[in-house]
């Protein structure tokens, strides 16, 4: 007896090309994440059940680069992975723990940028741009420009040297920072200190106005000047110049850490308030007329030398300029601070605060 061969319709054709569509389509796809549980580790391998996407496995290469994470996965726990191959040799999926965690950082990143929140981020390790911080398992970068004013160090002259040696005491410290850019495909993460700040400071600065009067508490001096917490984090500059109308050539020997002050806001230009002391008290250079005069024979003291010639105390606020033009040889070869010297007034600028002078004898 002779069974006749099954005939297939067209629909049963059609029925069975959709589920094969619907299948190919169920399946995961190269770099996808997916998530399961596990089955075991191993240190040849972490096996997890997919469910129905079937059994995935992680060999050692593909371990979270901190082994300590390897270590506390056990039996049963819930994890995600990045699939690498749809179905390797020994017929698992391949996976990616690795890969998960450095996308799920990069998501991480690019939702802390888009929010504007600021975090806590530890620093690495310091080189002469900036510091190296890890973010969310991720390497980033603060550079010195994006520093705080009360991280950054108050180097004079802006020696890198000197300032990458300063900041050797921040490492392992925690900053709260902010993503200011980053490129995904380049792996590279810029955060800022300075921007938070600056927010803040924006805020403040805003309560003030150049010519007010204020008041608060040196919290640094340095060779170019002291720097006063007028409120909350907001710090003026005084540079030495502003200290008095005397020259001050080391604002140390005026101002110490602590001092309580009044000082009037000269400048609020790109988030800066600059303050002066000195604007306090009369300008002496508004009288200076009243006390010299062209042709006037004076004597004073060397205060300093400088390329352009000596500076020769005259009183306690005025000082006047012997150029280069009244020695036969440098300056600093003929003449010393510290030594009297008898001169003439040459030309008096009240405006400028400029008063020439020539040698007598």
């Amino acid at each position: 007896m002779h069974t006749q061969p099954t005939t297939i319709t067209s629909d049963q054709v059609k029925s069975m090309k959709d589920l094969l569509i619907r299948e190919e389509y169920s399946l995961p796809r190269v770099g996808q994440i997916l998530s399961g549980k596990i089955i075991s580790v191993s240190k040849a391998n972490v096996l997890v059940d997919l469910g129905a996407t079937g059994i995935g496995i992680v060999y050692p290469g593909q371990f979270f680069e901190n082994t300590d994470r390897i270590r506390a996965l056990s039996p049963g726990d819930e994890i995600s992975a990045v699939l690498l191959e749809l179905e390797n040799e020994d017929g698992y999926r391949e996976l990616s723990l690795k890969a998960a965690q450095l996308t799920t950082s990069w998501q991480r990143i690019h939702a802390l940028k888009d929010s504007g929140e600021v975090f806590t981020a530890q620093i690495l390790n310091i080189n002469k741009g900036g510091l190296i911080m890890q973010v969310e398992g991720v390497q980033g970068f603060l550079p010195l420009s994006q520093l705080s004013s009360d991280h950054y160090p108050k180097i004079d002259g802006g020696d890198t040297s000197k300032i990458v040696q300063a900041l050797q005491k921040f490492k392992g410290e925690s900053f709260l920072v902010k993503v200011l850019d980053f490129n995904e495909a380049e792996g590279k993460l810029i955060v800022s200190e300075r921007a938070i700040q600056d927010e803040t400071t924006r805020g403040e600065l805003a309560k003030f106005q150049i010519g007010q009067i204020v008041e608060g508490d040196v919290t640094e001096v340095t060779d170019f000047g002291a720097f006063i917490r007028i409120s909350g984090q907001l710090d003026g500059l005084v540079h030495a110049s502003e200290i008095a109308w005397k020259f001050v050539e080391d604002p140390r020997q005026v101002l110490r850490a602590g001092d309580h002050v009044t000082a009037k806001i000269i400048s609020l230009d790109g988030g800066r308030m600059a303050l002066s002391l000195k604007a306090l008290f009369p300008d002496p250079w508004l009288s200076v007329e009243q006390t010299f005069s062209v042709g006037q024979k004076v004597a004073g003291t060397v205060l300093r030398i400088r390329s352009n010639g000596a500076f020769v105390q005259l009183n306690d606020d005025i000082v006047g300029l012997l150029p280069n033009a009244e020695f036969r040889d440098r300056p600093d070869r003929q003449i010393i601070v510290g030594a009297q010297v008898s001169c003439a007034v040459v030309s008096i600028d009240s405006t400028d605060h400029k008063l020439l002078l020539t040698l007598e004898g």
